[in-house]
């Protein structure tokens, strides 16, 4: 299927200036799965060679270590999608839709706010049903926190150039976008099962949440608004409201949960991400966010 009612507002990204429109698609699924390997075999290696651990952050010993094991991750990822496209699509580097363009500052803000604002809306109305009790919102810059912003905006970026990056473009010229974001969003919700405290709830959820992170990355044809929605998604799970980060609390305080309010309703110790509100926030996010119109990038290729 290549067209939807609900995501006629995403479109495919455009065909490689260097491609044959008879070139057979088995080419775009092979270089997509071969990308998907050798990524996953490198992030394997460097995590052999870092033994991460995201425990870390419970203080601030270790932490630039993991910030160096999540630089070079980002790093292996940016060159390895060069690579593919500049030497297998005799592209751009550009066409990874990481240029700066005019409008990339305006997507990442946009990326940011409904990142944000998805997970405010959740914990308040969490807070509303008295499903928990919110702690004060306080800031007090440290180096804990100055490292632990900088790890969550790193390790947002990997996983958007994994999951949003150059196998999604492929995938999305021989699939469809509509078909190429289920795939992706369910890859990468899969990836979050071996979470601590994870249940089958909150990977639907993070699957929902790829959804809307793959769409913000077709509609926009760029990585600018899904990078600042995956950040600030993380940003105030963590930092701002002291949610527990997809299972992790990187030495955050732990909420309070009203005594008999179930888990699938607070997302017990993996956080809001377990949640059934944060099913309803998605979905109704995901067909606002379809809806509206979208700063877009002009053509990356």
């Amino acid at each position: 299927m290549r067209d939807s009612t609900l995501f006629t507002a995403i479109p495919g990204p455009p065909a490689s200036a260097g491609r044959r429109p008879s070139e057979p698609a088995l080419r775009s699924l092979w270089q997509a799965a071969s990308f998907s390997v050798l990524l996953y075999v490198g992030w394997m290696l460097l995590a052999g060679l870092f033994q991460p651990r995201l425990d870390w952050f419970a203080g601030t010993a270790f932490a630039p270590r993991l910030l160096l094991y999540y630089l070079c991750l980002d790093g292996f990822a940016l060159a390895l999608s060069a690579a593919y496209l500049c030497l297998l699509d005799s592209e751009r580097f550009r066409a990874l839709g990481l240029s700066f363009h005019s409008k990339w500052f305006l997507q990442s803000i946009a990326g940011l706010a409904w990142g944000s604002g998805v997970i405010s809306v959740t914990a308040f109305l969490l807070f509303l049903w008295r499903a928990l009790t919110l702690p004060s919102i306080a800031f007090n810059l440290s180096l804990h926190l100055i490292l632990l912003v900088a790890f969550l905006f790193l390790a947002a970026t990997f996983e958007e150039l994994t999951f949003r990056g150059y196998a999604l473009q492929r995938l999305s010229e021989v699939l469809g976008p509509v078909a190429a974001a289920c795939l992706s969003s369910a890859l990468f919700g899969l990836a979050h099962y071996g979470n601590p405290q994870a249940t089958l709830l909150s990977t639907f959820n993070t699957a929902l949440a790829g959804i809307l992170l793959a769409a913000a990355r077709l509609r926009s044809r760029a990585l600018w608004m899904p990078i600042g929605l995956h950040f600030g998604w993380n940003l105030f799970l963590g930092p701002v409201f002291s949610f527990p980060v997809s299972g992790y609390a990187f030495g955050g305080r732990a909420l309070a949960a009203p005594i008999r309010v179930p888990l699938w309703l607070t997302g017990g110790a993996y956080g809001p991400e377990g949640s059934v509100v944060l099913t309803a926030v998605l979905l109704a996010a995901i067909l606002l966010f379809l809806s509206l119109p979208l700063p877009s990038a002009p053509n990356q290729r």
